[in-house]
């Protein structure tokens, strides 16, 4: 019996009521229908797995990530990947002069930060918003951020630039001083340029970063008030603190050297904002210039090696690490013994201050911004800048007395040089300013008179003035490392004439001061004037005249004159004729010290900046990230 379901000329499949062509036909329809969006699905798929990255790219290169620099953000067709590309800039961050033109990326336009609302808008800062100290539910709340902390970093420098001028017009307007020079002139700000990048290309990064180097991080952070307390490059972990941010590098293998800025407190660029200068940058890698360092020194290699014979033998004092206070106190002409003294770790190597400031002081270039009131620098030492124990104003008030006894000897003995008598016409110009107490650190009129003695007292060292005649530069660094001898001679003994005969008094009434005037008129200025510069010729001549003035008692304040002391001084000066080296030496002593004390007082360091050794990496364009 035929069992099939097609009789007659009715070609009918089944109850479908379609014939055999027809059902192939829909059946392969559906088919391909089926086919059409299982292919489609898993286009979609290969497009969303292929661009996993750019996908993540287009969500993180959003305002909430990265700001207004989102607005840059774009997406291009790729016709032979069929997919989009995710472009984006991101900024570049170098310091530089504020009249620079020249960039990392050439034909891109370069702003610098200023702090005004058209910077804010050239550089695609957002708005500063102030939140005071967060309180600590606060922080909590907010524990997860998904910003960009180089947008952060954005925001603090602008926030820098426009706090510290509003500061700066407050003081200009109190106590009238002049207006700051033109922005465009200053020698140190910090500049923007936009790079365009793939995020195809972007290494492993899950934000968008900027780019800087490793000089250039360096910098900033010392701008920002931030001081380094780890520099380990062996394994290379960075660490920076300090007003209210913190600064967190390393290093990682798909991405080279990153770091991140965190903001823990509010921040303050007030009179502690660093002077906006070019020559910080050295200081922030241990170098100091000289006052023999000129314009066209500008670019002398960070060893500070003279290039030529007309150089100067010192340019720069590289103090970033004790091995290199060693061979800058070597190349001052200080002995052997004596540089060496410096590599022992628990050796005292401070009076009031450390020994090397003292050198600081009397070579240092003066470090200076017409109409600004900033005197902050970073500390190019390994020892720390602590003033609780002195005052720099009280100690150019203890230099008076005695040195006023010294011009008046020399008065009795002949006549009183050209460069005491302007010492002596500095001195009573700085009086006003030094009695009073109202008068501030930062007050424009004591620091314009500041620079003006040191600029004064550098032409008598430098540049013969008038009748004077120049002490070579052989000879003002022979002086300098006779005081530094002298100094070291009566630390490194048991006891010390300036820590434990004459213990430190926390009183505040120049008792410190006046005991350190008169070691260096008693013993510093003798060895300068005799040449004494061996340990052992100092030691002997401290040790003879303890013994033979006895020991004092150490609950009796230091007299406040060394009459006595310079009479002696000047005996042996008696016999010399005028313009003998001797005599020199002697006005040399007066001049560097009283330098010393003016520079000290023009320049501040902050007490928790410590350099920790890093001059290998000045100038250094390793590129790194800011995520």
């Amino acid at each position: 019996m035929d069992n099939s379901t097609t009789t007659g000329d009715d070609n009918t499949v089944g109850n479908t009521g379609m014939d055999s062509a027809t059902l192939a036909g829909v059946v392969s329809t559906v088919i391909s229908f089926v086919a059409l969006i299982v292919s489609s699905i898993q286009l979609l798929y290969q497009y969303y797995t292929n661009v996993s990255l750019n996908a993540l790219g287009a969500r993180n290169c959003n305002e909430r990530v990265m700001g207004p620099w989102a607005k840059l953000t774009r997406r291009r067709w790729r016709w032979l990947e069929l997919r989009f590309e995710i472009i984006f800039e991101s900024p570049i961050l170098f310091v530089a002069p504020a009249f620079n033109l020249r960039g990392p990326v050439p034909g891109r336009d370069i702003w610098y930060m200023d702090g005004s609302d058209k910077s804010y808008e050239d550089t695609l800062t957002p708005p500063h918003v102030d939140l005071g100290l967060l309180p600590r539910t606060t922080a909590v709340q907010h524990g997860v951020n998904v910003e960009a902390t180089w947008v952060l970093l954005l925001r603090t420098l602008q926030s820098m630039e426009r706090e510290s001028g509003k500061w700066q017009d407050i003081i200009r307007n109190t106590e009238g001083c002049e207006k700051p020079s033109p922005f465009t002139t200053r020698t140190l700000a910090v500049a923007v340029q936009a790079q365009t990048l793939s995020w195809d290309f972007v290494p492993n990064f899950k934000k968008p970063f900027a780019t800087t180097t490793m000089c250039h991080i360096v910098e900033m952070a010392a701008m920002l008030g931030i001081h380094w307390t780890m520099w380990d490059p062996k394994v290379d972990r960075y660490r920076a603190e300090g007003n209210g941010c913190m600064l967190l590098g390393s290093f990682n293998a798909d991405q080279g050297i990153v770091f991140q800025l965190v903001r823990h407190d509010k921040t303050e660029f007030r009179e502690h904002r660093l002077i906006p200068h070019n020559s910080i940058k050295r200081f922030c890698f241990g170098f100091c210039p000289t006052l023999y360092f000129e314009d066209k020194h500008e670019f002398v290699s960070e060893k500070g090696r003279s290039s030529g014979p007309m150089d100067p033998v010192l340019p720069l004092l590289k103090l970033g690490s004790r091995q290199e206070i060693v061979e800058t106190l070597m190349d001052i002409g200080c002995p052997m013994q004596v540089a060496e003294y410096f590599l022992i770790e628990d050796a005292r190597v401070s009076h009031l201050f450390p020994v090397i400031f003292d050198v600081m002081g009397m070579l240092g270039r003066t470090i200076s911004v017409e109409g600004y009131c900033y005197r902050m620098l970073p500390n190019p030492t390994v020892f720390r800048w602590d003033r609780r124990w002195f005052d720099t104003k009280r100690l150019l008030a203890a230099f008076k007395v005695p040195f006023s006894t010294l011009t008046e000897l020399y008065a009795a003995s002949g006549a009183i040089p050209e460069p005491l008598c302007a010492i002596t016409t500095a001195l009573d110009s700085l009086t006003l300013h030094l009695e009073t107490p109202d008068v501030k650190d930062y007050s424009p009129a004591l620091l314009e008179t500041l620079r003006a003695t040191v600029e004064t007292i550098d032409g008598y060292l430098r540049d013969s003035p008038g009748g004077w005649e120049s002490p070579s530069e052989n000879i003002v660094l022979e002086t300098i490392s006779h005081h530094v001898a002298a100094v070291v001679a009566d630390l490194r003994q048991r006891p010390s004439w300036l820590i434990d005969m004459y213990p430190f008094s926390r009183a505040n009434d120049g008792t410190n001061e006046r005991n350190f005037m008169r070691f260096l008129f008693r013993h510093s200025r003798w060895a300068a004037t005799h040449q004494y510069g061996d340990l052992d010729g100092l030691q002997r001549d401290r040790n003879a005249d303890i013994a033979e003035r006895g020991r004092p008692d150490v609950r009796e304040p230091p007299p406040e004159t060394t009459e006595a002391l310079d009479a002696e001084a000047m005996d042996y000066l008696a016999d010399e004729p005028w313009g003998s080296d001797a005599r020199t030496r002697d006005v040399t002593w007066c001049l560097l010290v009283f330098r010393m004390l003016c520079w000290l007082q023009l320049h501040d360091f902050h007490r928790d900046d410590v350099m920790i050794p890093r001059s290998a990496i000045y100038g250094s364009r390793m590129p790194v990230y800011i995520i």
